[in-house]
């Protein structure tokens, strides 16, 4: 053939291969949005059915919707839930601080749940683009990349820590893993932003951010490596420095964090034999493994950095914590999905396997089984695992919020737990229990969902203590109360 004839070929097959390759980046991307989209739009809605259907706990939206309200309004890290101390006592949680700022032009308990809804469904997308950046360059990586990170915000885990609201850690796994990507990429500010991001969201990630260091160490570009060894010796002096300042932030006494670690020291009930002997935890644990195909399993070395969090978890003595509900599964998820890509990795190099005599579109089939664990056994409605009428109550703020505007702007409040949510861009807010302080504001809801086994028995006894303790009744729509302070 000719040389003339070579260059027209070449001329030809160069567009048919860019459309080629344009074709088989845009499936990904597209799998992704809608992925992360959907994702974000379903876990915003169950979130914000709960805040208006008066059902949003206390534990940790009401704590965390206060101090990010004291942050927008100049009261500083200032929280009523800590007894009005300083709530970087116990916490070091910066990131309220760019929420706060959002908070400062829409002051609503609605925005950190929008924070929350984006962290996780972010999962899909920072999870694709970390095992891309992990696993060699065929059309067999991208396609088992995208069947792991696709079903990510779907997972039971990734719902559990939706159920639980907003907490700061639902931001971070998204970080940490484009964090991975940024570092592998040799994006160098862009990782060291990330980093910082990762631990601004909660003390403990600094853990987070020291398997991020680890891996850039040992498996980065050589110019990355020292940024990784940076990011080791950062992430232990960050947690030695914070633990230091909430040592003094803090004062004597117990950290609340800490307290439930007591019982080791204190000889109190075994809480680790309880944790090790009930199904709950490893049943998560299972799920999680499920979900990313048992894939940690052929990187053992690397599945070990899920150790240390897990053994934290079932050491606690808090319920939650022991049986890997709520966002404490987060935690774990980090070295679990890195543990993933590694074997991945792995299974990639055996050119043997039959599943690479697929289609390479067909590895997709691999994440119908987090698909199925995740409404099998996830928390958020439609899922078989959650408690459908969390999410079922109507609407009730509008009455709420017309009822309490006789209270004075800024004035100390009781109210029961859903009520307390909305009632937070105030100094001092409490959960309502059996003696509240005199001096205090006190709103009841006769549909408390923290009394759904008996609510007319249990706020009937609410209410005849109020009236005994001196209060006058300000204000009876049928549903909520407002009691005055004792004496006024």
């Amino acid at each position: 053939m000719s040389g003339g004839s070579i260059d027209v070929l070449h001329h030809l097959e160069a567009p048919t291969l860019a459309r080629v390759k344009a074709a088989s980046t845009a499936w990904p991307a597209a799998v992704l949005a809608v992925s992360s989209l959907v994702a974000f739009a379903w876990i915003l809605h169950t979130q914000l059915q709960r805040l208006y259907g008066m059902t949003a706990p206390v534990w940790d939206l009401g704590q965390g919707q206060q101090v990010i309200w004291s942050l927008a309004n100049g009261h500083g890290w200032t929280s009523s839930f800590e007894l009005g101390h300083n709530f970087l006592g116990v916490h070091i949680e910066l990131v309220f601080l760019p929420i706060a700022a959002v908070e400062r032009l829409w002051p609503n308990p609605s925005v950190p749940l929008v924070f929350s809804a984006m962290g996780l469904a972010a999962t899909a997308p920072a999870a694709f683009l970390m095992l891309r950046a992990l696993l060699p360059d065929r059309p067999a990586s991208m396609w088992l990349a995208l069947a792991l990170a696709a079903p990510m915000p779907f997972w039971a885990a990734t719902q559990e820590a939706a159920r639980d609201q907003f907490h700061p850690e639902n931001l971070a796994l998204a970080l940490a893993m484009l964090a991975v990507w940024a570092g592998l990429r040799q994006r160098r500010w862009l990782f060291w932003a990330l980093v910082l991001a990762v631990v601004s969201c909660k003390e403990d990630q600094t853990y987070t951010a020291f398997v991020v260091g680890f891996l850039m160490w040992n498996h980065g570009a050589p110019i990355m490596r020292r940024h990784g060894k940076a990011v080791m010796i950062g992430a232990v002096v960050w947690l030695l420095i914070g633990s230091v300042i909430q040592e003094l932030i803090r004062g004597p006494g117990t950290s609340p964090v800490l307290s439930y670690y007591s019982w080791i020291y204190e000889a109190k009930r075994n809480y680790f034999f309880i944790a090790v002997s009930r199904p709950d935890p490893w049943l998560a644990l299972a799920g999680l493994l499920i979900s990313v195909l048992g894939l940690p399993l052929l990187a053992p070395r690397w599945l070990l950095f899920a150790v240390p969090p897990l053994a934290a978890n079932l050491l606690s003595s808090h319920d939650p914590q022991e049986r890997l509900q709520l966002h404490y599964a987060l935690l774990i998820m980090f070295p679990l999905i890195l543990a993933a890509g590694f074997g991945a990795r792995r299974l990639l190099d055996q050119p043997e396997f039959p599943a690479w005599r697929l289609p390479a579109p067909a590895l997709l089939v691999f994440g119908v089984p987090a698909l199925l664990i995740g409404f099998a056994a996830g928390g958020l409605p439609p899922a078989l695992g959650a408690e459908q009428w969390l999410y079922e109550r109507p609407p009730a703020v509008d009455r709420l919020l017309s009822v309490t505007s006789i209270i004075p702007p800024g004035a100390p409040v009781y109210a029961d737990d859903g009520a307390a949510v909305w009632l937070t861009d105030r100094t001092q807010i409490w959960i309502l229990y059996d003696h509240p302080q005199p001096d205090h504001y006190v709103v009841i809801d006769r549909q408390a969902w923290g009394h759904r086994g008996d609510p007319i028995a249990n706020r009937a006894d609410a209410i005849a203590l109020m009236s005994a303790s001196g209060r006058r009744l300000l204000v009876d729509d049928g549903r909520f109360q407002v009691w005055s302070p004792a004496g006024g």
